[in-house]
């Protein structure tokens, strides 16, 4: 059962930031212009939660979210078995954690929700995973298409761009990318891709996301300003 509470908790952390799993956002390039329409619409929406009282409005959950929620823990454990690492930890569903950025530059406006990570004895995290769970036709096509880094950046370039961001949150030098379908033969049941950091790519992401925190208090101000 999903801790409503712990849910709720989690959405007021991250209320107002801009979180990994939106970070895609950002890439929406403008003509002559950094920002797209897409992203443009992205930062006003993070400004307004930064301006406003924190609630629950804003969180519309589609169908395909919310089975991806009942499903994290099943795919998780048989995630667990594969890997056996006795340190990892789930933090899907029902314990979601938001954690800030390590830099002091990101740190008030950004951060990531790891659905689980192996922590250490000194509370290190030392490396990340993202868990998914498709439909069916849609994992076939990962099955066919993704076997690499490189594949699951050319293929699913929202989730490639979360464990990138993610990785730099967090300092870590190692992510998971493990997607499940329980109805499909035991050998073929998960993908775990290993992604390490990409360093050109995430210079280009750091300046688009600084240029979007800018953003973000220019409007902010330009509302307070108004009159």
């Amino acid at each position: 059962m999903i801790d409503n509470t712990a849910e709720e908790k989690w959405l007021q952390e991250k209320w107002g930031k801009f979180g990994a799993s939106d970070m895609h956002k950002l890439w929406s390039k403008g003509k002559g212009e950094m920002f797209g329409e897409g992203a443009k619409t992205h930062i006003k929406k993070v400004a307004r939660q930064a301006y406003t009282m924190f609630n629950t409005c804003d969180s519309v959950e589609t169908y395909a979210m919310k089975m991806g929620k009942v499903n994290e823990p099943q795919s998780f454990g048989y995630i667990y078995k594969l890997l056996r690492v006795p340190e990892l930890q789930f933090y899907g569903s029902a314990n979601p954690i938001f954690l800030p950025h390590r830099k002091n530059d990101f740190k008030a406006d950004t951060g990531c929700s790891p659905d689980g990570a192996a922590v250490t004895k000194e509370n290190k995290i030392s490396f990340g995973i993202e868990l998914k769970n498709p439909n069916g036709d849609t994992f076939w096509d990962y099955l066919s298409e993704i076997h690499n880094q490189k594949d699951l950046l050319t293929v699913c370039n929202v989730f490639y761009t979360q464990i990138q961001f993610s990785m730099a949150c967090t300092g870590t030098d190692l992510w998971l990318w493990c997607c499940y379908n329980e109805y499909f033969p035991e050998k073929d049941r998960a993908i775990i891709i290993e992604v390490t950091p990409d360093e050109q790519f995430m210079e280009e992401l750091d300046i688009r996301v600084l240029a979007a925190i800018k953003k973000k208090y220019e409007l902010i101000e330009e509302i307070k300003n108004r009159n």
